[in-house]
């Protein structure tokens, strides 16, 4: 390797990708976690709220969740509903996101995957998908896949649905170890994933 390509002996070209992928995974694993166990709940969901993403999906939060992106059904601002948001939940980060897509959940989830394979580092500690697809169920009858995501210091899941043309994906990113309750309200969360009525999807 030449010398002006050389600091502290690697590859400059390296370091910025490694010192972005070092942040990102700071952020998720660490940094996240410390902030929500200090941050108080400032847009508590009630019960009754649904939040809506996009035009056409919407889910139940679990009440006493902290809405930290994303819209309440019934109260869009000027352009719509955004096409993602966010809750948390003692300490677990539920995300919904959507997009236009044609094709089968499992092949949205196998997207995703490939995605997030490409924008890392071989070999470093960020999170991995690591289990193969299983089928799961929304409260309206719909079929999606989900797989496992693991870390070093958090653990979570990727699931997929595709309602109509429209691709959901949500993930659920948390502690390696969260209370069977705690763990039971994220999975309803993800049950409660549906289109809107009436939006033709």
């Amino acid at each position: 390797m030449p010398v002006e390509r050389r600091l502290l002996g690697l590859d400059r070209r390296t370091l910025l990708p490694a010192a972005l992928v070092a942040m990102l995974f700071a952020v998720a694993g660490w940094i996240l976690p410390a902030i929500n166990d200090q941050m108080t709940v400032d847009d508590p969901i009630r019960a009754g709220d649904v939040v809506q993403i996009g035009p056409d999906v919407q889910f139940v939060p679990v009440t006493g969740a902290n809405l930290v992106s994303g819209l309440r059904q019934g109260q869009p601002d000027v352009a719509g509903y955004p096409r993602a948001a966010a809750v948390t939940y003692s300490g677990i980060v539920f995300q919904v996101t959507t997009d236009t897509f044609r094709g089968t959940p499992v092949q949205l989830l196998e997207q995703i995957r490939k995605t997030d394979d490409g924008l890392r580092i071989p070999g470093d500690a960020g999170f991995h998908v690591t289990s193969d697809p299983v089928t799961i169920t929304n409260g309206a009858g719909q079929h999606g896949a989900a797989a496992h995501l693991d870390g070093t210091n958090a653990v979570g899941l990727v699931a997929a649905f595709v309602f109509g043309e429209t691709g959901v994906e949500i993930q659920a990113i948390g502690p390696q170890a969260a209370p069977g309750a705690v763990s039971a309200q994220v999975a309803a969360m993800l049950q409660s994933v549906r289109p809107v009525e009436g939006s033709g999807s």
